[in-house]
C-alpha cells in the first residue's frame, strides 16, 4: 500500500484548489473530527493536508 506524502499548504491555498472561498473552506475544516488545528500557525503540516484530503476527497484539477 502507497502512502502519498503531502506539501505543506495555506488554508488560503487548499481552499483555491478546492474552489471555495477560504470562509467556506474554514467551515468544512471544524467538521473534521481528526483534525487539530492550531490558530496561530498559518501553514498546514502534511500531517494535517493529508487529513484534510482524506476526509474531503482529492481536489480537482
Amino acid at each position: 500500500m502507497e502512502t502519498k506524502t503531502h506539501k505543506p499548504s495555506t488554508r488560503n491555498q487548499l481552499a483555491k484548489l478546492y474552489g471555495v472561498s477560504p470562509e467556506t473552506f474554514k467551515k468544512w475544516l471544524v467538521k473534521i473530527p481528526d483534525l487539530s488545528l492550531d490558530t496561530g500557525y498559518r501553514v498546514l503540516t502534511p500531517k494535517q493536508v493529508g487529513i484534510i484530503i482524506k476526509h474531503l476527497g482529492e481536489p480537482s484539477d
